[in-house]
């Protein structure tokens, strides 16, 4: 039997971990079996897809389903169905799971595994071998002459540490690592996968699988050796077992002293507010860019929290937040979400002042997204949204479609403006003289940039972000001087547009010139700023945490 596996990724960037989990399996348990993973992702044609599944002759394809490829999972299905229908199509995933029956409604596969897949894949792959009853295959659904036969999800074993084979170094190739030590979350919030299956206002009584902690750490530290410029660990809440979080803390940034490890970044997602003091002295500790962590917030309307079963001390959490930022070593994602129950449109936008205020490195204005095994999805609060994936929320009791959409032309402006860094200085000093709200700010640069159509260049971005801000009745001199500022410590080309300064260029290739001289081997970039003094970038000083090149002033 010739076994396909494939997860349709959302850009080539990202390696699905979950073939390389399911193949595992099957190779432990059926060595007869062929296995092979299919490297795919959404972006490539539907031709294409095609082309490399049948390439691997497969007698079984397996075809792990999410909220961004359900859609091609289910053409690229119709079409092998077409070509092939002798060919055996199992699904699993979030989207099969929790939806089995539209899943087979949308696409022609012929089983649906609900649950983690190593046990019962391995166990449906024999049971067609063997001629067996797949009704006795754990959390396997398929459809009967008196309707669907849904089982009830397989068990979930803990993550292994042995799947990060050669194979799946090889795979990687350059790419960024997703590594799991631990699987489940004690949380049980309502806009999220994991709450399904507990009721709201029960006990936290759910049980996270974990990796032993020797095994992971040994596991982080391989993977960091790799080559690879960041591992990301895809445990939703990495810090919920406090001793286990200092030890694998610990364990890599002395690995990371000792010199074990290279120019790698490691990616938590963490519930900040779990972090007591002694581990906060550990963070602190940590050599810049070795951590980076994103910390969830969702929202700071205490109703909104209450009403998705999200029960967290918001004043410790911010405490929390503080404290990670403060020695500087660590960059720090936070985020938002628009549309959940209860927030209105001027309660998020008191959300958005609050979260700005912590300056994270990256701020993430989010929108609902009603996925299926979601309560917020299972009930009816008021709320309407895309029934396409990914499902995302279009109005509320609260929050009407107009206001998202004017949250959306907020949030691409974040994106575009603060969270790329390229205009830190020119933002810190619009919101230092105007006094403006920063929520205020980003209504008023989304709409700048919601009013033109198309791609935005990086130099179109200047000169719309420069004309925003002269509206609001900036000094022209200083916020330009700190444009070219910006420019200069993130773009390393050095290229300075004449929206922000028709220049001197004989003076500053004279200044490039005497840099170069007095220190042979660096890349300097200059620009002249309004009052004749010289800004210099050199590229090879670049921030560990935030990536800026260091500019300097010279008289």
């Amino acid at each position: 039997m010739r076994l396909t596996l494939t997860a349709l990724a959302s850009q080539y960037i990202h390696m699905p971990l979950a073939p390389f989990c399911l193949k595992k399996a099957v190779d432990d348990a059926l060595p007869q079996v062929t296995a092979t993973i299919c490297d795919l992702n959404i972006n490539q044609p539907h031709e294409e897809l095609l082309a490399r599944v049948m390439a691997t002759g497969p007698d079984v394809l397996g075809v792990c389903t999410y909220i961004w490829n359900r859609g091609h999972a289910a053409a690229l299905i119709r079409r092998v169905k077409a070509l092939q229908p002798e060919i055996v199509v199992i699904l699993g995933g979030p989207e099969a799971s929790c939806d089995p029956g539209g899943m087979l409604a949308e696409a022609p596969a012929d089983f649906v595994l609900r649950g983690a897949g190593e046990e019962s894949l391995p166990a449906l792959l024999r049971c067609l071998a063997e001629g067996g009853d797949p009704a006795e295959v754990p959390g396997c659904c398929f459809r009967t002459a008196n309707g669907l036969h849904a089982a009830a999800p397989a068990p979930t074993p803990p993550p292994r540490a042995d799947l990060y084979d050669d194979g799946w170094h090889a795979a990687l190739n350059g790419r960024m690592a997703y590594v799991e030590t631990s699987r489940g979350c004690p949380f049980a919030c309502a806009f999220c996968l994991s709450g399904h299956h507990r009721p709201s206002g029960s006990a936290c009584d759910r049980t996270v699988q974990f990796m032993p902690q020797e095994e992971a750490l040994a596991l982080l530290i391989r993977i960091g050796q790799s080559g690879c410029d960041t591992v990301k660990l895809i445990d939703r809440t990495f810090n919920c077992h406090r001793g286990r979080t200092e030890y694998l803390l610990r364990g890599l940034i002395d690995a990371k002293t000792r010199g074990d490890i290279g120019d790698v970044c490691y990616h938590f997602e963490v519930a900040a507010d779990l972090f007591d003091d002694e581990i906060l002295d550990l963070l602190a500790t940590a050599p810049p860019g070795l951590f980076q962590m994103e910390a969830g917030l969702q929202s700071f309307h205490a109703p909104t929290l209450d009403a998705c079963d999200r029960h967290t001390d918001m004043n410790r959490l911010a405490d929390r937040i503080r404290r990670i930022l403060a020695p500087g070593n660590i960059h720090l994602h936070i985020d938002l979400i628009a549309g959940l129950p209860l927030e209105d449109f001027t309660t998020f936008g008191q959300s958005f002042d609050q979260a700005f205020a912590l300056q994270p490195h990256q701020l993430q204005l989010g929108f609902l997204k009603l996925i299926h095994g979601s309560r917020l999805r299972e009930t009816d609060w008021g709320q309407r949204f895309s029934p396409d994936t990914p499902y995302e929320v279009l109005s509320t009791p609260w929050l009407a479609y107009g206001e998202l959409c004017r949250l959306h032309a907020a949030a691409e402006a974040v994106e575009r403006i603060h969270n790329s860094g390229r205009f830190a200085l020119a933002e810190e000093l619009a919101l230092r003289e105007t006094g403006m709200r920063p929520f205020d700010l980003y209504l008023l640069l989304g709409e700048r940039m919601a009013a033109r159509q198309g791609r935005w260049s990086l130099d179109a971005l200047t000169g719309m972000v420069l004309d925003a801000l002269l509206s609001l009745g900036l000094d022209g001199a200083a916020l330009r001087d700190a444009m070219i500022r910006d420019r200069l410590a993130t773009d390393n080309t050095g290229y300075i547009p004449p929206v922000l300064q028709p220049g001197d260029p004989a003076r500053v290739k004279a200044v490039l010139r005497q840099v170069r001289e007095g220190r042979p081997g660096s890349r300097p970039r200059a620009a002249l700023l309004h009052d004749g003094r010289i800004a210099l970038a050199l590229w090879e000083r670049l921030h560990p945490v935030t990536g800026r090149g260091c500019v300097e002033i010279l008289p």
